[in-house]
């Protein structure tokens, strides 16, 4: 099949995967609270625990560039470049939620050194503005969206050096899947996953590195775990015991990180 017999299949089935992960309106209706909120506290930077694997890709590109700049692409509150805001002297980090991004800007001040500029909105919309930058990073982000390989394109065209994208191996919500049969009654998907990316940027004639862990992102206490996977469950806090017991028996599946490594010719 040629290559943009093999584009045009792959975007067309990575769109439709994700329609399919659409929570029904029925449960969306009757839900106490909305799914999609989230606390930004929640995503602070971790600066006392080892780097992940994401952030270690980031500092060995970094090392190789000449002005060490970076553009973060849904920077979210910054968790995985502020923890190495000594390998970057200029961050661009974009995001649509603006509480996040002023999250962000706080946390930017325990690193003086660093030159930070964040900018809210979507990134299609801010990408004809956007300059070269050493590295691009994305992370956790590609699964919300719908155009595959315009995203892809997008931030390979701004990147010098490299691009270092993370991902779970399968939809952020693939871990809940048991659970929402247990209390909905609802078989939930299972696609599109991390090897769709791959295949995506393979036909970009990109070889991606490819990295996997454990896929722990961020610290969470177990009572806020409860409360979060009871709102993506559309449930109410009468519950919360339920749930909790249902993580307790392992019911939740485990969904590790991808992280892809891109390299630029030129570098």
């Amino acid at each position: 099949m040629p290559d943009d017999a093999v584009r045009s299949a792959l975007a067309q089935r990575w769109s439709r995967q994700l329609q399919d992960w659409a929570i029904p309106e029925e449960l969306l209706a009757k839900a106490p609270e909305s799914p999609w909120t989230f606390d930004p506290n929640g995503f602070r930077p971790l600066r006392d625990v080892p780097l992940n694997q994401t952030q270690l890709a980031l500092v060995e590109l970094l090392a190789r560039s000449a002005h060490r700049s970076v553009l973060d692409v849904g920077a979210g509150a910054g968790a995985a470049v502020l923890p190495i805001g000594s390998a970057i002297r200029s961050l661009l980090a974009l995001d649509q939620n603006a509480e996040m991004l002023e999250v962000l800007a706080l946390e930017s001040e325990a690193s003086p050194e660093l030159l930070v500029e964040t900018r809210v909105g979507d990134f299609f919309d801010l990408e004809p503005e956007l300059g070269r930058f050493d590295v691009v990073t994305s992370q956790n982000v590609i699964y919300n969206i719908s155009d595959l390989f315009g995203f892809l394109e997008g931030l390979l065209a701004h990147a010098e050096v490299g691009v270092v994208l993370e991902m779970t191996l399968h939809h952020p919500h693939y871990g809940l899947n048991l659970l929402w049969e247990e209390f909905h009654q609802l078989q939930r998907p299972t696609d599109p996953s991390a090897t769709d990316v791959i295949e995506a940027l393979t036909v970009l004639g990109v070889s991606p590195k490819v990295v996997i862990g454990p896929g722990l992102r961020r610290s969470m206490d177990p009572a806020q775990q409860i409360i979060s996977t009871r709102k993506r469950l559309c449930l109410a806090p009468t519950e919360d015991r339920a749930i909790q017991a249902a993580i307790q028996a392992g019911r939740m599946l485990v969904n590790p990180t991808v992280t892809l490594i891109c390299e630029c010719a030129s570098a």
